[in-house]
């Protein structure tokens, strides 16, 4: 008996030993759940991210802090409203479209993929990437789904900038493509209906047949084109025009065809052309203007202001000329020169006289007076004795009539220059450049041409605007005068101001025939004159103006041919 109680106690103790055990066992299991449940809640809320989790039924269950760190609502306020609230921080813009976006995927049963904006913390939106993949059970049926929601912001940001930019370059590319067909069908319209002469024209041929005659003759190849005018016949040939207008074809009185086929024009002169062709092979500006001189399809002679626009480019350079017709204007230019001209000589001729009468009058005492005390003077020294004291008074006298002459000469001089005058600060460069320019057309007439050199800055002098002008128009008109017996290469004139230190001097230099040996010291005596028909009082009347202005007038012959006048006047 003792023994059965002895086995039952036994018994009773291995059992009570093994249910202790068990239950020891259990509370360990539960204890390595929670601490597992609280490491993957740890790992959960470490992620950047937004992790998520929903039912079939679209309820989200579970969010990581993220949530709350980034809209700085807590987990159970994004999971309220039966798991729905989470929706209320999205963008109202992107709100419908992100519930349709979830209730396809779930509907589907594919991947869920939206991108949306969130309301931060801070007031603002950012976009984010809200991605999520179903779990299923053995059988295949969705039982839950695990999400994720990324920040994209700064990508979406550069999509949309990039999207904004092609669209915009898109938009310009259009309005530009709008824009050219617009100005095509302007130019187009303007071409056809322009009256001035326009032309299209390919310069291909002859940029390549230039090039080695520029590099043979360099600067001086227009010069020998104008020595050999067949070669610029030749060259203009290999002109391709390839348009031209209405207003052309009526000025060249050619048709159509007769032009694209016949490119070159009918050159009367060769000068400009060989200037414009210079000027293309140098390649260095873009525009030529000159004057030409054209024979049209009926033989008719006409002058023309030619313009020349080059377009160079890889694919060769092409030329936009037009044509202005002046040859009335021209004709009625040197019809006006030639009365001007009239007018001149007749202008001198009625000075001469009015020089010559005042001379007459003024002179006629002084002059009587000469003869008479040197008649008188001659018979008091043939006397016997001689009466020296007479003779010496009336030499007195004649030395005294003499010196009136002389007045009087110099005051007539001074009376054909003298006008109004209005004296002032002028600017000499200014005065430099419109006396050149008021002579332009005289000296393209005699095929000269001018070369300033005057600085860029004013240059103020004391004097009468239009009688400096008066001077620098009488020196340059002697100019080219004396350039008319020199060679093309020599009818260049030379206007240089130079600044001293008290004053400023202005050379007026040629190439021309000089002054005459011997009489260099006389030029600027009243009524001597170097030339046929001169009256010898410009350069007189000249030097009396600046002389006026307390300058000078001087001149000297060049060392290689030609003569330079120069003048000083006091620096302001």
């Amino acid at each position: 008996m003792s023994f059965l109680i002895a086995t039952i106690a036994v018994v009773v103790a291995v059992l009570v030993g093994a249910l202790v055990a068990h239950r020891l066992a259990v509370a360990g299991l539960a204890r390595a759940q929670r601490e597992s449940e609280l490491d993957l809640k740890n790992v959960a809320d470490s992620v950047p991210q937004v992790l998520w989790q929903g039912l079939p039924d679209g309820r989200v269950t579970f969010m990581n802090l993220r949530w709350t760190e980034i809209t700085g609502a807590s987990v159970d306020n994004g999971l309220a409203e039966d798991g729905w609230a989470w929706k209320n921080w999205f963008h109202p813009e992107d709100r419908q479209g992100l519930l349709d976006d979830w209730a396809r995927a779930r509907s589907t049963g594919e991947q869920f993929d939206s991108y949306r904006r969130l309301l931060h913390a801070d007031g603002t939106y950012r976009w984010l990437q809200v991605t999520a993949r179903p779990v299923r059970n053995i059988d295949g049926t969705i039982i839950r789904w695990y999400g994720v929601s990324t920040d994209i912001h700064a990508e979406m940001q550069s999509q949309l900038s990039v999207r904004a930019l092609n669209q915009t370059l898109e938009q310009r590319v259009e309005e530009r493509a709008r824009d050219l067909m617009l100005s095509e069908g302007r130019y187009r319209s303007i071409f056809e209906r322009s009256h001035v002469a326009l032309f299209e024209q390919n310069l291909d041929g002859l940029v390549a047949a230039l090039a080695p005659m520029y590099l043979q003759h360099g600067t001086m190849l227009a010069s020998y084109l104008q020595e050999h005018p067949e070669l610029v016949t030749d060259l203009l040939q290999l002109l391709k025009t390839e348009e031209i207008n209405a207003a052309a074809l009526q000025f060249l009185g050619k048709d159509r065809d007769a032009v694209l086929s016949h490119s070159r024009p009918g050159v009367v002169d060769s000068a400009p052309f060989a200037e414009l062709l210079q000027h293309i092979a140098v390649g260095r500006d873009d525009y030529w203007e000159g004057v030409v001189t054209l024979m049209t399809g009926d033989g008719t002679i006409k002058k023309a202001i030619c313009g020349v626009t080059l377009v160079r480019g890889s694919e060769g350079t092409r030329a936009f000329t037009h044509l202005s017709d002046i040859t009335d204007r021209e004709r009625t230019r040197e019809l006006l020169f030639e009365a001007r001209e009239e007018l001149s000589r007749a202008n001198r001729a009625l000075t001469v006289g009015a020089l010559s009468m005042s001379l007459a009058h003024d002179l006629g005492q002084p002059i009587s007076s000469i003869a008479m005390d040197a008649t008188v003077g001659r018979r008091s020294l043939a006397r016997t004795p001689a009466d020296t004291a007479m003779a010496s008074k009336a030499m007195d006298r004649v030395i005294s009539s003499a010196r009136r002459a002389a007045e009087l000469l110099n005051r007539t001089r001074e009376t054909a220059s003298r006008r109004e005058r209005t004296v002032e600060p002028v600017d000499l460069t200014k005065v430099i450049r419109l006396s050149v320019g008021l002579l332009e057309h005289e000296v393209r007439l005699q095929g000269c041409s001018v070369s300033l050199d005057v600085p860029h800055e004013p240059v103020p002098v004391v004097a009468d605007r239009v009688e400096l002008q008066q001077v620098l128009i009488n020196l340059i008109l002697n100019a080219l005068a004396a350039s008319q017996c020199t060679s093309m290469n020599d009818r260049t004139i030379h206007v240089k101001l130079m600044e001293r230190a008290e004053e400023v001097v202005v050379e007026v230099k040629d190439r021309g025939v000089g002054l005459p040996a011997g009489e260099e010291s006389r030029i600027f005596d009243p009524l001597f004159s170097t030339r046929p028909g001169g009256m010898g009082m410009g350069l007189a009347i000249c030097r009396t103006i600046l002389q006026g202005f307390g300058g000078d007038l001087t001149a000297r012959n060049n060392l290689h041919g030609g003569a330079t006048f120069a003048f000083t006047l006091p620096r302001l």
